[in-house]
């Protein structure tokens, strides 16, 4: 299952709708701030914040980026990943080999929490959200992102308007399906 949002687990009103979508399926998590600034310090909110909606502390995981090789040995039953910026996001998903390991995760049934950042990586490609965030990351021109999705969307819904959705379907065309998603909503795939 693929829960998208535009906020995660900190923001009261989407953790709480996490609760419901999930049933008190709280399984091992894995978290993974590479997007944001203050990796270590956000992940660690975020993992406080799962704590409330029901997750136990020791099943969760913050990756880190200084012993990746502890993550990449594990199976997780949720991986949220988290916002910041998206060029960065693929960088650092792709330098750390996570990428594919997300991908095998999903393939042998894991939930993939996609939030901002998050949610655009679960998308065929991330070149459309040039318009929103800089990119100083990629220099190879290669945006395939994770793909766990035949769509695309739009965070922040409510933050933006009409236009931008123009601007994204100048990178993605007309024919796939744009899903807009405010800052309170959960879209569920």
């Amino acid at each position: 299952m693929l829960i998208l949002g535009s906020y995660g687990f900190s923001y009261t009103q989407n953790r709480l709708k996490i609760g419901e979508i999930l049933e008190n399926n709280f399984g091992k998590l894995l978290i993974i701030p590479l997007a944001c600034g203050f990796e270590k310090e956000t992940g660690e909110k975020e993992k406080n914040c799962a704590v409330l909606l029901g997750f136990k502390k020791e099943n969760i995981t913050v990756f880190d980026e200084e012993h990746p090789e502890e993550t990449l040995s594990q199976n997780f039953d949720h991986i949220a990943v988290l916002g910041g910026n998206t060029f960065k996001l693929l960088y650092k998903t792709r330098k750390y080999r996570l990428d594919e390991f997300i991908k095998k995760q999903v393939e042998n049934g894991a939930d993939y929490l996609g939030f901002s950042a998050g949610a655009y990586l679960a998308c065929p490609d991330i070149e459309y959200v040039k318009n929103f965030d800089d990119n100083e990351h990629i220099t190879d021109d290669y945006f395939a992102a994770l793909g766990l999705t035949d769509k695309y969307v739009l965070c922040h819904y409510d933050l933006r308007g009409p236009e931008e959705i123009k601007m994204c379907r100048q990178f993605i065309g007309d024919a796939p399906e744009l899903i807009t998603i405010t800052n309170e909503q959960l879209v569920v795939l």
